[in-house]
């Protein structure tokens, strides 16, 4: 079982802080949960949309590892509220050691006042915290984030852009979306479909072909629970950084998603699962979010993959895409299938004062779509 640790919110917002703000017209404070509906209007007013209070809720209160920690930069004069950022507690562990982590996101100013210095002024302070530096955070940051990032002298934990893959399921609505002409998409994607099916059943067959399932299945998973805390660990151990997502997350994660669409499966054995699969369902796009199952020479790989397509196909998306490190242990299986490399635009940052050099080498993480497409 792995275990979820307590809400440290409390102490959070208990501990002392060192600095204050440089710049005496404005205050640089941690925003406690009471004031989230704050931090939401911010976060719409900087980014222009209007995102459902539900999910922002799912996001900085409902997490099983607790509430974002949110450091907030005010407007002495007004009180208003003029930039915010979150740190969403995450499960990271370091080979078999679970150290602390977190998601870093929604880091926003508004408009009328970006590019005035707030970041360097919030930066300042909230590094100045007990806890500065003993957590490990993660990011996804766009291009803006990276930009600042570079400018304030820490470009080193920008690990780059993730390598990404991408399964054509159905070559027609992959053509159309390219912005290729209706009526030469269809024939055209008529053609790749059976090129790219045939490319698949090769990719899996060899592996397949011949295999005995005895009592084995395919179940959908509606809850996630317990049981599947030991497939995770048997599956998905790393030797570096790793997210580790025990039941209570894959729960708040997918199952509880108040947005978002999410299928979810498991190869089960003797009543007990021992491979499982996460896909994210948007029209015609599907993301493959988790893929726990052993390596080859294992037979549960290149049986959840084949389960994955087919599910996919019959939800009627025209392809499956996925991103990860370097290092993910399912790379070679997937191209065998037929999978794609494309150049994505998600890149990981990652910062750990207790490990800078071991942090910041892209090799020495695993991660998967769940940990960087969580809103």
């Amino acid at each position: 079982m792995i275990e979820t640790p307590p809400d440290t919110i409390e102490e959070f917002l208990r501990l002392p802080v060192a600095l204050e703000s440089d710049d005496p017209r404005f205050v640089v404070r941690r925003i406690p949960p009471a004031e989230y509906e704050r931090v939401y209007a911010c976060v719409d007013e900087a980014f222009g949309r209007v995102r459902p209070r539900d999910h922002y809720d799912w996001m900085y209160r409902r997490n099983p590892y607790g509430h974002a920690r949110i450091w907030g930069v005010e407007e002495v004069a007004t009180g208003r509220l003029l930039k915010t950022g979150a740190f969403f507690p995450w499960p990271i562990w370091r080979g078999g050691e679970a150290i602390r982590g977190s998601m870093a996101g929604d880091v926003a100013t508004v408009p009328d006042w970006q590019r005035q210095g707030l970041t360097r002024i919030r930066r300042i302070v909230r590094r100045s915290h007990p806890w500065a530096g003993t957590i490990c955070t993660i990011a996804g940051p766009n291009e803006g984030s990276r930009i600042v990032t570079r400018k304030a002298g820490e470009a080193e934990t920008m690990l780059g852009a993730l390598p990404g893959g991408v399964l054509v399921l159905r070559g027609a609505g992959v053509l159309g979306r390219a912005g290729l002409p209706r009526l030469a998409a269809r024939p055209l994607g008529r053609v790749a479909d059976g090129v790219l099916a045939l490319w698949s059943r090769l990719g899996l067959g060899r592996v397949e072909r011949g295999v005995g399932q005895g009592a084995s299945r395919f179940e959908p998973v509606t809850r996630f629970d317990v049981a599947f805390d030991a497939v995770t660990e048997r599956t998905m151990s790393f030797p570096g950084y790793w997210s580790p997502h025990n039941a209570d997350f894959l729960n708040w994660r997918y199952v509880d998603h108040p947005v978002e669409r999410y299928v979810a499966f498991a190869l089960v054995e003797h009543e007990r699962p021992v491979a499982y699969s996460v896909l994210r369902l948007d029209g015609e796009q599907a993301t493959l979010a988790e893929f726990a199952a052993e390596g080859l020479p294992s037979r549960q790989g290149p049986r959840l993959l084949a389960e994955t397509i087919a599910v996919a196909r019959a939800a009627g998306c025209a392809w499956v895409d996925f991103f990860s490190t370097p290092t993910w242990r399912h790379w070679g299986l997937f191209r065998r299938a037929g999978m794609l490399p494309f150049r994505t635009r998600n890149h990981l940052d990652a910062a750990y004062k207790l490990d800078e050099a071991g942090v910041q080498d892209v090799r020495r993480w695993q991660l998967t779509p769940g940990d960087r497409d969580y809103h």
